[in-house]
């Protein structure tokens, strides 16, 4: 049986989505240190892979400061527009922060 990469319960067959935690299944999950003056060009360059579907800042204890959905248009290309206020969140939290980690979310391969 295949087992949820965010909580570690199995999984029934065919299952889209975890029944005990709801994370989507199938997910793959990059995670990267950065320091705080390296944060937002590293999501600047995480957001340009189309797999990816949302992006997670923690702090060094592991508490969520901030998560980010990552949406893709039909033209493949995400609207900075909608973008710009995450990245401006992202300055705030660098100015606070030391380092951080930085979780991405991936669709599978296609």
């Amino acid at each position: 049986m295949v087992k949820c990469a965010e909580c570690g319960s199995e999984l029934p067959q065919d299952a889209k989505f975890c029944p005990n935690c709801g994370t989507q299944a199938g997910l793959k999950k990059d995670v990267y240190e950065v320091s705080a003056g390296g944060l937002v060009g590293k999501v600047k360059e995480i957001i340009q892979d189309a797999t990816v579907k949302r992006i997670v800042i923690k702090d060094e204890n592991g508490k969520i400061l901030l998560s980010i959905p990552v949406t893709w248009g039909t033209a493949g290309a995400v609207a900075m527009i909608t973008l710009a206020p995450w990245l401006a969140a992202l300055g705030v939290i660098a100015a606070i922060v030391a380092r951080c980690k930085v979780e991405v979310e991936k669709s599978p391969e296609l």
